[in-house]
């Protein structure tokens, strides 16, 4: 696992760390505000329930409008009530961390409950309205809140309202709207705490969880890097033998001729010698910088691999084909596509079926591009495809030594597509398996 892979999976954990934190808070806050609003509705009709049932006269209620009586007190001229006003997220931070002065002198903060009562006869005619505490109620907002309470249904809210209707036994109805602005004003103060708390959490956990990540990875990164130079330094060590040994074969040929032992001691030194190539690319990881890719027809790379490759499958005693679209454009280097096509091509000619077919596809989808290599691949039913991009996985019966390679290009391949944010996937239908890579640029 290399330096960039363990910072992927660092970031990851921090995703999934901060989505469910964020998720858990918000069921929680969530789940208390609508326990506390419940609790609150409740409270409510039990007060409006109560006020009913005493006839709308409760706590030194008196009567402004009686029609039987011929009293009107709603034309009497009042200050407008600021008491409805709407608590807000400003209000709310007024009070935590400003000053508000509070006037106790204003007579609503002495009482307890505010409500207006609205009596109507069978035939919706308003014949009383009665008030508790509440002095700035004229016949026009009676008249509103009446035709709205009775072309709704028997308990709801208007503005900072709560209203219940009941049908009293004459026929008419009693309507009783508690003014609930403190209860509001209560809900929002805690839905906005709750989220203030929400947003502060999330902050100081991401930043924990940031630092703690950060140090717990550092010594995976640091022993990432120890490998990479373990392989690299061992590498160039390994050269030296093994340039000594292929030339110490060679002269023995020279002096002695060809044997089957020579043959096979050079033909393992080119193959270690390849291996510790390979192994170098992954070490190394993809050395060329994102900054150095460039726009680019990638059609004309990937035929031109295609092309040199043919005269390999030929060899070989099998077809190669190409489905190429022209002008497929992406933003990569000329090396990388050529590498990722080589290794590709060359693995579906390894390990093709005896007189089969390799075909190799390119075309682009939006802005991607999407490179398809198949080949004939008959005894592909049951393999466990998910390991064929593990370094060094050879499946048994067929991807064995005699075939050649290092068990490790697929996986050089994956690293490849990875850099550029794209994917890689193999598949089987049919007797044919289909490598499918999606490009997105650099």
């Amino acid at each position: 696992m290399n330096e960039k892979t363990i910072k992927k999976m660092r970031r990851k954990f921090i995703t999934i760390a901060m989505l469910t934190l964020v998720f858990v808070m918000l069921v929680m806050g969530g789940t208390i505000f609508l326990v506390n609003t419940v609790i609150s509705i409740k409270n409510i009709r039990d007060t409006t329930s109560f006020i009913i049932n005493n006839n709308g006269m409760i706590q030194d209620a008196r009567v402004v409008y009686s029609l039987s009586d011929g009293i009107d007190e709603t034309t009497e001229k009042e200050a407008p009530d600021d008491s409805n006003k709407y608590y807000n997220i400003n209000d709310f931070f007024v009070e935590v961390f400003g000053s508000r002065n509070t006037d106790f002198e204003l007579e609503r903060f002495g009482f307890s409950t505010r409500y207006v009562a609205l009596c109507y006869s069978g035939d919706y005619e308003l014949t009383k309205i009665i008030a508790n505490h509440i002095k700035y109620i004229n016949m026009e907002d009676a008249e509103v809140l009446g035709e709205f309470a009775l072309s709704s249904g028997d308990f709801g809210s208007y503005d900072n309202y709560y209203f219940q209707k009941q049908q009293i036994s004459d026929g008419g109805y009693i309507i009783v709207f508690l003014e609930s602005t403190e209860k509001m004003h209560q809900n929002n103060r805690l839905l906005f705490s709750a989220l203030m708390l929400v947003s502060l959490g999330i902050m100081i956990t991401f930043i924990v969880v940031r630092i703690l990540s950060g140090k717990a990875i550092a010594p995976e990164i640091e022993a990432a890097e120890r490998q990479k130079r373990f392989i690299t330094d061992a590498g160039h060590e390994l050269k030296t033998p093994l340039a000594v040994i292929k030339a110490n074969t060679e002269m023995e040929e020279i002096l002695n001729g060809e044997s089957e032992w020579t043959q096979s001691t050079l033909k393992q030194v080119d193959r270690m010698n390849g291996l510790i190539k390979n192994l170098v690319v992954i070490a190394r990881g993809q050395e060329s910088k994102k900054t150095e890719r460039k726009n680019m027809n990638i059609s004309e790379v990937v035929a031109d691999v295609s092309k040199t490759y043919r005269a390999v499958a030929t060899g070989s005693g099998k077809e190669l084909l190409q489905h190429i679209d022209e002008e497929v454009t992406l933003t990569a280097t000329d090396a990388e596509i050529r590498q990722l096509t080589i290794l590709l091509v060359d693995n579906a000619i390894k390990y093709c079926d005896d007189n089969g077919t390799i075909e190799v596809f390119l075309n682009s989808k939006g802005k991607r591009a999407v490179l398809r290599v198949t080949n004939s691949f008959k005894d592909g039913k049951g393999v466990d495809y998910s390991k064929f991009f593990e370094r060094f996985y050879r499946e048994d019966k067929s991807r064995n030594i005699d075939k050649g390679g290092y068990g490790i290009g697929l996986s050089i391949a994956e690293e490849l597509i990875h850099s550029y944010g794209g994917s890689i996937s193999v598949s089987w239908n049919d007797g044919v398996i289909c490598f499918t890579c999606i490009l997105k640029g650099g």
